[in-house]
């Protein structure tokens, strides 16, 4: 018998907006639930998430923006976080450049020393890339468990999980988009996404789950229809334009800003006077990257991006219409014009990073804010703390406070305000007190004293290094000379922990021995006495001589020791078998215009501006994610034994929690609302027991497929043990089969609707009454039961016996299984 442990524990995200990063324990397993962090790396939840890096066993990334791999390549490369991680292809790579964003534009105003580049590489190479609906079982101690990653929308290679082990299955929903976007189909929650022709109905795969964990992020939001949202998008850029005014539009550096990429692309190349005022840019110091991935990312994306291959040099996602950037003097420099036909435009620009708080959407806000003539559209909220969420939080209540209509909770919906689509608007009066951070190139003085510095290190590492080949040499001379005075036939070699010795020796030793030299104090080498005949009582003896040194060349019992790697020929691969750009190769990363400058000298500053805001600023929600009543209404239909609500304010989760308790919703009580740092149990209590099944089972058991691949029986049995095997086997009953008797049990999907499509199908009149019962032929009724064991749905069949009544409960039992 064995009982499976659930234990739940938040690390961030719980009853706050913050980015995600949750701890679950199955029995002593731990997997960590994302791992997110926005720009401030210095908050709690990273210490919190210090504290547990090295106890845990594996690691699952669900969209690959900073709410959810933010704090990833720290964790790696400082907290020991170094188990398996886990992700679908798409947002490893695509994670992988939004962190090489976050980590350039970090060392470009600070002195960042948390991680760098190579550390984000390493952390994503250690990255287990998957394949939507693929299993894959845990290594090690913990094959028991198996997770499967599903599509979430949202985000390029976003996923829902689904972790199993036992009785038990976890269903991690976090952030996920039930409509199909322009690149990006929807969330496989629902058949519809899946190619089904049922709108509505939920993927059975994923119902029932033991654990449901989901966010409130959108609980109180309503919005209106994408369609509507994304004309009413290009209807505010194109209003901006035709004023002649600059349009800013803050995104991420490789999720979201896809979509809006794609949106806008496609919007370009409709109009031509557009393109003759106004230039689309994508600014971001990985932008040229970000397209050339998401280009051989085209299987992750919606099925109408491959059909638009119409030519012979066309590409897959090819926005030919925008023009990249990756640093503030190209984009000036280009927007002033170079020569007649080049003159001068107004800008479309897609601006990293999305919070406004760090990056080039925070020096194009500054210099653009105080302008009449400029346009600032959110397609985001943006992270807590940031400037973008400042001016959204000041939008809506000059915008919707008034307008807002918030609907009343019942028994069907949930309380939620609609958003009111509303152009962009100035907000009068208000001064925003920005902290710009940078490097600057040294000058003068500093310049000078830098370059002298530079010399002297330059000059020690020489030294230093001249010093420990020297300590090399002696020590190959030392052993050589003793290996051949040696009497055992042991082959000569090099004492290995003597050469580690020296590689560790302390810089201040080092640095002690290299000032002598420098110095004049020592000029010789102090080599072995050879020519002395040795007895019992002989002691080695060095004498002082002239700095020469004689390299000896290693051998073994074979010959001379051959470096092997001076002779490997380097082999390129294959273009047509390596799909996928290569981040770390040297020649790839060097289209970064920003990496030409990494070698100059500079320092940096802070400096405090007082912004007065005078552009237009709107608000059109392109986050991707389903709104509160969609999603909560969704999640009914999973039916989840128990429910953990995590990641929204906590008025939105409470509100969320509240309406999956209310009594009139078909939905679990067992509802969880976590602070940070707490642990729930969350345990069934089921036991599973493993036995052995007997032969003569299948051959006197009536079996019945139940769902997909699942066979279910009824037996009356006897558990023996045996001798040869400690798994017990249950073997058949005969006398206590032929006299046993029970009452069917229905296992299935027990829905009416199903069922009157299966009886109409059979030429019987059936229609629902208005109490929600299904008359059939007039005389038969079939009714929904909720009293039955376990709290499972089940239906009960009302009427006079007849044959029309036993051909329906027929009928009923072939929709069904009844075992």
């Amino acid at each position: 018998m064995s009982t499976n442990t659930l234990q739940f524990t938040a690390i961030s995200g719980a009853n706050n907006e913050d980015a995600v990063c949750y701890i679950l324990e199955i029995d002593d397993a731990k997997i960590l639930l994302d791992c997110g962090n926005y720009e401030d790396y210095t908050n709690e939840s990273l210490e919190r998430l210090q504290r547990v890096a090295r106890q845990v066993d594996a690691v699952l990334l669900s969209h690959p923006d900073m709410a959810h791999v933010g704090a990833y390549p720290l964790a790696y490369s400082r907290y020991g976080l170094t188990c398996p991680a886990y992700a679908t292809q798409a947002v490893s790579m695509m994670g992988r450049l939004c962190m090489l964003d976050v980590t350039k534009t970090l060392k470009a105003r600070e002195e960042f020393t948390l991680f760098d580049e190579k550390d984000v590489n390493q952390a994503f190479d250690n990255v287990t890339a998957l394949q939507y609906s693929q299993p894959m079982t845990l290594s090690g101690k913990h094959s028991s468990i198996v997770i499967t990653a599903h599509a979430a929308g949202h985000t390029i290679g976003g996923s829902i999980w689904t972790i199993s082990s036992g009785t038990e299955v976890v269903l991690y929903a976090m952030d996920f988009n039930l409509v199909k976007e322009g690149h990006l189909n929807g969330c496989s929650l629902l058949e519809s996404n899946l190619g089904q022709a049922d709108p509505g109905k939920v993927n059975p795969r994923l119902m029932r789950p033991s654990l449901l964990i989901t966010d409130a992020y959108n609980a109180m939001y309503k919005l209106p229809t994408r369609k509507k949202r994304v004309e009413y998008f290009i209807e505010s850029v194109g209003h901006a334009i035709e004023h002649g005014n600059n349009v800013m539009i803050p995104v991420d550096s490789s999720a979201r800003v896809l979509e809006i990429a794609y949106i806008l692309n496609e919007w370009w190349q409709q109009g031509r006077s557009r393109r003759n005022s106004h230039t689309l840019y994508l600014l971001g110091r990985c932008a040229r990257k970000t397209l050339s991935f998401a280009q051989s990312l085209n299987g992750w994306m919606a099925d109408g991006i491959s059909k638009q291959l119409t030519g012979k040099n066309s590409k897959p996602f090819d926005m030919r219409n925008i023009v990249v950037v990756q640093n503030m003097e190209d984009l000036e420099k280009k927007m002033k014009g170079s020569g007649r036909r080049d003159r001068s435009k107004r800008a479309v620009v897609l601006a990293s990073l999305e919070g406004m708080s760090m990056g080039y959407s925070q020096e194009l806000f500054v210099k653009w804010a105080s302008g009449g003539k400029n346009t600032i559209i959110l397609p985001q909220r943006g992270p807590p703390g940031s400037l973008t969420r400042y001016l959204f939080s000041r939008w809506w209540d000059s915008t919707q406070s008034q307008d807002a209509m918030e609907t009343e909770p019942s028994s069907a919906t949930i309380a939620a305000t609609q958003v009111n689509l509303v152009p962009p608007t100035t907000l009068p009066g208000i001064d925003i007190n920005v902290t710009l951070r940078k490097r600057v190139a040294l000058k003068g003085a500093e310049l000078e004293n830098w370059h002298a510095q530079e010399r002297r290190r330059k000059e020690q590492e020489a030294a230093r290094e001249a010093m420990m080949r020297r300590n090399r040499m002696m020590l190959d001379t030392e052993n050589m000379s003793s290996d051949s005075d040696s009497d055992d036939d042991r082959a000569p070699g090099v004492d290995v922990q003597a050469l580690r010795a020296i590689d560790t020796m302390a810089l201040s030793e080092i640095d002690l021995e290299m000032e002598r030299l420098r110095s004049g104090q020592s000029y010789d080498l102090y080599v072995k006495d050879r020519g002395r005949v040795r007895g019992l009582d002989a002691q080695n003896q060095s004498y002082c001589m002239y700095p020469f040194h004689e390299e000896n060349r290693r051998v073994d019992e074979y010959g001379e020791i051959i470096d092997v790697e001076q002779y490997a020929l380097t082999t390129e691969a294959d273009d047509a078998a390596n799909l996928v750009p290569d981040i770390n190769d040297k020649g790839y990363d060097s289209d970064d215009d920003d990496s030409q400058n990494d070698n100059r000298p500079t320092k940096a500053v802070k400096e405090e501006r007082r912004v007065r805001l005078n552009c237009t600023v709107g608000f059109i929600d392109m986050e991707g994610r389903t709104d509160g009543s969609r999603a909560s209404h969704t999640l009914v239909q999973i039916m989840p034994k128990r429910v953990i609500i995590v990641h929204g304010t906590s008025a939105s989760t409470q509100s969320l929690a509240n309406y999956y308790r209310n009594p009139l919703v078909p939905m679990t009580k067992e509802i969880y609302t976590p602070g940070i740092g707490e642990t729930l149990n969350v345990s069934s209590g089921l036991n599973a027991y493993k036995v052995k099944l007997a032969n003569a089972l299948f051959k006197q058991v009536r079996m019945r497929e139940v769902g997909l691949g699942n066979m279910m029986g009824f037996v009356s049995g006897r558990i023996h043990f045996t001798q040869e095997d400690e798994v017990p086997v249950l073997d058949i009953d005969s006398t206590a089969m032929e006299s046993a008797w029970k009452p069917p049990t229905i296992v299935g999907d027990a829905k009416l609707s199903s069922l009157r499509t299966a009886l109409e199908a059979k030429s019987i009149v059936a229609y629902f009454d208005s109490e929600g019962t299904l008359v059939c032929g007039g005389k038969i009724a079939i009714k929904r039961k909720s009293d039955m064991p376990g709290g499972a749905a089940g239906i009960q069949i009302v009427g006079t016996p007849s044959p029309e009544y036993y051909a329906i409960r027929g009928i009923v039992y072939e929709h069904f299984a009844e075992i």
